[in-house]
Parts: structure tokens; sequence; C-alpha cells
């Protein structure tokens, strides 16, 4: 066989599997469609944790020259035109003057296809995603420092506000490196996928040690990863604790807390969390 046959022959060979692939494509959709048909309607929401639990496994068993990152992408593309076919899903962004940086990282994330807003304002994404004109709203990685953290709308007492943080972007990193992070919020609960993290809130009539805190959150068999601490007024203090655990509302754990800190602490709840995202460190 001449060097042109053969090169002839391994394009066929990928025009077959061209074909397979998107054979199986389109089969998919169908079964996506046949899944909505037996809900009776619409989805509403974002099933991050199924996501992450899809990426995780398939990026377990992937073997070969093929990159990593190659298949997030493609799996990413595929969740994203999955939720078209489900339901009218959209995102709300929170995008700086002159900052694109939260856009681009939705876009990464939520593929081509997907309608995407910027907004300047945190509390204009927030309203939109509470008001159900947006699916899900992108705001940046809460960071300790801030005058005025956005979270603290989450955070008015457990019920007062739908939204949750459901998960962290990027989902997956080519390294550990610092780069542009954020979450993501929505009126969908977070979901439990065995790697996750979970933002808890503890008020208190007056602030509390970081150490103090770290040993009442041990005892209470929560591990903290971050703990931020705000004032509102001299009456209340609020921590943010990024705790390494799924937390669910109502979970014993934080009346353990309460409980251990000789009434202290008058109140703890989650607002959220996320799956741990995948790194190629």
């Amino acid at each position: 066989m001449s060097e042109k046959d053969k090169l002839s022959s391994l394009r066929n060979q990928i025009d077959e599997i061209d074909n397979q692939i998107h054979d199986l494509l389109m089969k998919r959709a169908e079964v996506v469609q046949s899944i909505v048909k037996e809900k009776g309607q619409p989805s509403t929401s974002l099933d991050a944790g199924r996501e992450a639990e899809v990426l995780r496994y398939l990026i377990k068993r992937h073997d070969g020259i093929l990159p990593k990152s190659a298949i997030v992408r493609l799996w990413r593309e595929i969740f994203a035109s999955t939720l078209q076919l489900e339901s009218r899903f959209s995102v709300s962004v929170h995008v700086p003057e002159g900052d694109n940086t939260y856009y681009d990282l939705s876009r990464e994330h939520f593929g081509m296809e997907t309608p995407i807003s910027s907004r300047q304002t945190v509390m204009s994404v927030l309203r939109e995603v509470t008001d159900g004109a947006a699916t899900a709203g992108i705001l940046p990685l809460p960071q300790a420092g801030e005058g005025n953290p956005w979270w603290l709308s989450l955070a008015q007492g457990e019920g007062a506000t739908n939204a949750r943080i459901i998960a962290r972007l990027p989902f997956y990193q080519m390294s550990r490196t610092d780069g542009p992070e954020a979450v993501i919020v929505g009126l969908s609960a977070q979901e439990e996928t065995g790697h996750d993290r979970s933002y808890v809130v503890v008020e208190s009539a007056e602030p509390l040690s970081r150490s103090t805190l770290t040993s009442l959150l041990e005892k209470s068999d929560l591990k903290p990863v971050n703990i931020q601490i705000h004032t509102p007024d001299p009456s209340v203090c609020l921590q943010l604790i990024e705790v390494d655990d799924y937390v669910a509302p109502g979970d014993e754990r934080l009346a353990k807390l309460a409980e251990l800190s000789d009434q202290r602490i008058t109140h703890a709840w989650t607002i959220g969390g996320y799956a741990v995202p995948l790194t190629d460190a």
C-alpha cells in the first residue's frame, strides 16, 4: 500500500469515528428529550453536582494522548446544549466596568450557545436569579476584607432569600496557580457529590477569635478552610466559614456548634457550597 493509500485509509477511519460520535450525540439528545417528557415539565435548575460527578468519572477513566482539558471542554459544551433542550437556561454575570474576567469564565463553562447577560452590580445579578430572569448568576469568590461583601445578601437569616451558592468556577484547572475564580448562585440546592465544600454563616453577639472559632468547629466535626469575619453593626457579628465537607441545611453539626459555644453563637446556617474543582496538578 502506498503512502497516499495509507493516509486515505486513516482518514476514512476518522470519518467513520466522527459518524459514530455524531450518531451518539443525536441519540443522547433524544434521551434528554425523553427525560424532559418523563418529568412532565421543563427543568428550571442547574444540576451542578451531577455535572461534577460525570466530569470526575470521565477524567478518572480517561487514557491516551488527548488532553484532559479537551475532554472537560467537550463535555461542558454537551452539558450546555442539553440545558437548552431541557429549559430556557440563561446566565447573569457580574461584569465590573472594563473587566470581562467573570464573563470569560462563564462563557468557557456554559458554552457558546448559552444566553449570557452582563450586569455591573452584584445586586443586579442576585435580583435576576431571585426573580427567575436568569437561571444562574456568576459572582466573585467571597474574599476577606470587603467592606460590604455580597454574601451578606444570602446571609440575612436562613430562608430570607432562595439564592444559594451551588458551584465554583473554573471546575477544571491545568495547575494550582492563582487565576480568576468565581461562584455560581442559583435557586437549586447544593448537591452532595462526595468531595464538596460548603459555606456556613455563624452569627454571634460579639466577634470570636479565629482560634476560638477553629476549635469550636473542629469539636463539631467541621473542618474550616477559610474564615471571614464581618461586623455590620456593634450588636452582631457574622462569620463566613468555608468548610471542607458537604453541610446540609439543618445539619446536626450546626446545632452542636452553637451548643459548644456556651451561647456565644446564636445561629449557624449554610448558604450553599460547591463540588471541589478538578486540577491537573
